[in-house]
């Protein structure tokens, strides 16, 4: 009987543990892409969508993702602040910048503001999962890659 009290508690190991991801994109078509292919790569993911900062930062606050693909050009809200307002809320969740915008003045302001990366959308493909997966500190475990296109 001692031996059963003195066993650690069970806790769900990392692979069962359910991801929450948010991606905050403007376009669907974008957003639609970005949810199948980290669902194709993450199955288990609990994947939540924003098109706008608002909702956003709603669902932040009522869901704590552990991760957030954030577009810089909402039509409410610069992205890059909001990953600051993010990260003030949710110290632990990773934001990763997904935006068409390049430029040396957007990367520094997106680690300003506490992103963990910032890929350029013609990069997604190839630095998307790399990225996420250091990120949550977690492999894809589904079939998605980068070889897509």
């Amino acid at each position: 009987m001692r031996r059963a009290a003195e066993r650690p508690k069970a806790t769900l190991s990392q692979t069962e543990q359910r991801i929450a991801m948010l991606i905050v994109e403007d376009q669907d078509l974008m957003r639609r892409m970005l949810r199948e292919y980290l669902q194709g790569a993450y199955p288990d993911a609990a994947i939540m969508e924003a098109a706008d900062g608002a909702r956003a930062l709603e669902l932040c606050r009522s869901r704590s993702p552990q991760l957030v693909l954030m577009d810089v050009g909402l039509p409410d809200a610069n992205g890059i602040d909001l990953t600051a307002q993010v990260k003030a809320m949710l110290p632990e969740t990773a934001v990763i910048i997904v935006s068409q915008h390049a430029g040396h003045a957007y990367v520094e302001r997106a680690r300003a503001a506490g992103a963990f990366a910032y890929i350029t959308k013609d990069k997604v493909y190839r630095e998307l999962l790399p990225t996420v997966g250091r990120a949550l500190g977690r492999a894809p475990s589904g079939g998605g890659h980068g070889d897509s296109q």
